[in-house]
């Protein structure tokens, strides 16, 4: 049984929030991209999207 008390949503996120900012840019991205993906029938190729995400942020 989980506990709601146990999870809250400052925890969950705190390494998030003391991310670098170039971290924090990359993270919102992919997410996004999931979001995107999720909508759409055919949500292939997603670890290929990441990836260049993660690339075009560290050049």
């Amino acid at each position: 049984m989980i506990y709601q008390n146990n999870y809250k949503l400052e925890h969950i996120t705190e390494p998030i929030n003391k991310a670098e900012p170039e971290i924090k840019l990359i993270v919102e991205q992919a997410l996004q991209l999931e979001k995107d993906k999720l909508s759409q029938k055919n949500s292939r190729y997603i670890n290929e999207d990441i990836l260049n995400i993660i690339r075009n942020n560290i050049q």
